[in-house]
């Protein structure tokens, strides 16, 4: 696999810079001198410029770089799916030796469903809302291959058990509303695997997925390429994945290739200024916000909060138990359809203090936000905010706790209405949360815009005309409009470039230190957990299985299932064999440990009752029978 558009320093490409092509087989993906325009009105704005790159049979090419950098652009042109007025330049634009600007329009459909096939990065989208699981993977076994609706049905169960889901036969018969985002793009995976596709294209394919859930996607990559020589383009914000899954990699800025070369090196040791801005950026397990600020490639000129307090960090664990709890959830229980999916969840957060939530897909994490937040009721269990009990349900709060709690989603798109500018969307807040006045709305919106680090000037925007990462910004100023108590932040970073992840963390906790606002910090991102958070719950099917300070769940000792976590979301070397038993997905019945079909360490006794909670050091609990003795 070559890269033929890029240099290790800065500076404009040219042709000395282009690494020599490998001809000892021949390519399933080749492009050079790529270039795309959109048209904009009369004009066309540049996209990508000169991109060339290679991928070879069974090799994987990772694509990294900035929202806007082009990425997307170019799989799209690998795929033909750019819009009709797209100006696309290239001088070669090839897939297994065929000119894929020559194909008609049946001959693309046949090649994209049989030999390419992509997943992108919002997998409810990709899937089809009115049918289930199991005639989405068998229409394309269908379509594609000879087989019988009855093998059709056998391959999809198989292919399900491969990306690693649990009670496969059922999940066939789920439509994608019913699964987590994290088991819908398991089911894309399996879609995009069922043929076995000589080219697979990844656009951000582990963003909504949980740390096992990527080490086992990682897996399934890897016998990909070494079973099938399946070839992969992979793109992504998340460098880590990077690093794992390919040898090769390109860092895209500004529509063009800036940096090329071997992964590990490439990362180990960034030689152009903006790879080493986004390495230095990403979070890492022994760096947390005690240590200071993390790198921005573009340093905002609105950081007027950072100045209010001293250094970055809130109140220790040890001080935050003497502090004002600002939320305690009591036996905390939910169900849907007769199926348990919290047990009894006991919870404190202190004012200033950041509660990690860590735990897979379906674990019950953005249940029991939706559920603290009001916006979901527990079957049973209390809500306290500030000492006082609350109402089960939003609209029954009174105004002070709607306006203590407030949340921060995964995505903004879908919380921001498009249709209102910015200033409308947040003078409603000001309005319903603070009771300002018109006259004080308008002074207040331009001070929120400048605690978040935009101008003023965005106040007269849609949210479509923001940037991911501006859009995230703009909706954490509208949850601190009303000065809250308690923030809760579900996957608030998941789906931004590591850059931009890089400023909104550092915002939240400038925000943090100025207002001593306490946070409860959902994340699948065990670095940015690490990074973020004074304590740490770690939830498994509906149960907090271990609890402690950010430093005691890091350094041990550890549920069997925290273990696991920390093993998957580890790069380093050697780490993989902890992590192969997460993919022994077992439904454990009766009334032992939820954990015990898939724990290496089980005993039969582990199988009898539910293990207690048991105390290895203060505040660091843990529920296991082999463990905290």
């Amino acid at each position: 696999m070559d890269l033929t558009s890029g240099s290790r320093c800065p500076g404009r490409q040219s042709e000395k810079n282009v690494v020599p092509k490998q001809t000892s087989s021949p390519s399933v993906l080749n492009i050079e001198r790529l270039s795309v325009s959109y048209r904009s009105g009369s004009s066309l704005q540049r996209a990508v410029s000169n991109v060339s790159l290679t991928v070879r049979p069974g090799e994987a090419l990772g694509l990294v770089g900035e929202s806007g950098s082009g990425k997307s652009s170019v799989a799209l042109a690998a795929l033909r799916y750019l819009p009709k007025h797209t100006q696309v330049e290239a001088s070669a634009l090839q897939f297994l030796g065929r000119d894929l600007r020559t194909l008609s329009t049946e001959e693309l459909r046949r090649l994209r469903g049989d030999r390419i096939a992509a997943v992108y990065q919002h997998p409810g989208s990709a899937l089809n809302p009115s049918l289930t699981i199991g005639r989405q993977i068998t229409e394309t076994i269908v379509r594609h291959r000879d087989a019988s609706e009855r093998d059709a049905r056998l391959q999809a169960t198989d292919l399900l058990r491969r990306v690693r889901v649990a009670d496969a036969e059922r999940v066939l018969r789920l439509y994608p509303h019913e699964l987590s985002g994290g088991m819908q793009q398991r089911a894309n995976i399996a879609i995009a695997i069922a043929l076995d596709p000589a080219l697979l294209i990844l656009d951000e394919p582990t963003t909504a997925l949980d740390a096992s859930v990527q080490s086992e996607i990682i897996a399934i990559l890897d016998d990909l390429r070494r079973s099938h020589q399946t070839s992969i383009l992979l793109i992504s914000h998340d460098i880590d994945l990077v690093k794992r899954c390919c040898e090769r990699v390109a860092v895209m800025q500004a529509g063009a290739v800036v940096d090329s070369g071997n992964a590990s090196t490439l990362f180990d040791d960034p030689r152009h200024s903006y790879t080493q801005i986004l390495v230095r950026s990403i979070p890492t397990l022994a760096y947390t916000k005690r240590d200071g600020r993390l790198a921005e490639t573009e340093p905002s000129s609105f950081d007027v909060v950072r100045a209010v307090e001293g250094p970055s960090g809130s109140e220790t664990s040890s001080n935050s138990r003497q502090r004002e709890a600002v939320l305690v959830c009591k036996d905390i229980r939910q169900s849907f359809g007769g199926q348990t999916v919290l047990h009894g969840i006991d919870l404190r957060i202190a004012a200033g203090e950041t509660y990690g939530l860590i735990g897979e897909s379906g674990s019950g994490k953005s249940t029991l936000a939706r559920i603290v937040t009001g916006l979901q009721p527990p079957v049973t269990g209390i809500v306290e905010l500030s000492g006082q009990v609350a109402a089960t349900r939003v609209e029954r709060r009174r105004p002070s706790q709607r306006r203590d709690v407030q949340m921060v989603f995964q995505s903004p798109d879908r919380t921001l209405n498009p249709r209102q500018r910015i200033s409308t969307i947040l003078g409603r807040s000001l309005r319903r949360l603070a009771a300002l006045p018109r006259s004080a709305r308008a002074e207040r919106i331009p001070e929120l815009l400048r605690s978040v680090r935009l101008s003023p000037a965005f106040a007269v925007r849609r949210p479509g005309a923001l940037s991911g990462g501006q859009r995230q910004r703009a909706a954490i100023a509208r949850a601190f409009s009303g000065t809250p108590k308690l923030v809760v932040l579900d996957e608030p970073t998941s789906a931004l470039d590591v850059s931009v992840q890089a400023t909104v963390l550092n915002l939240l906790n400038d925000l943090q230190r100025r207002d001593d606002t306490a946070y409860l910090f959902i994340s699948h991102d065990l670095r940015v957990v690490r990074y973020m958070a004074d304590r740490i719950g770690v939830l498994y099917r509906g149960r907090l299985v271990e609890e402690g300070s950010s430093e005691q769940i890091f350094a041990g000792p550890n549920h069997p299932y925290t273990q696991m976590l920390l093993a998957a979301g580890d790069t380093e070397p050697g780490l993989a064999e902890p992590a192969r038993f997460a993919s022994e997905i077992e439904t454990q019945g009766g009334q032992g440990c939820a954990f015990a079909g898939r724990c290496p360490q089980a005993q039969p006794a582990c199988m009898e009752a539910e293990p207690p909670g048991r105390t290895v050091a203060e505040g660091h609990t843990i529920h296991c029978w082999q463990r905290g003795s």
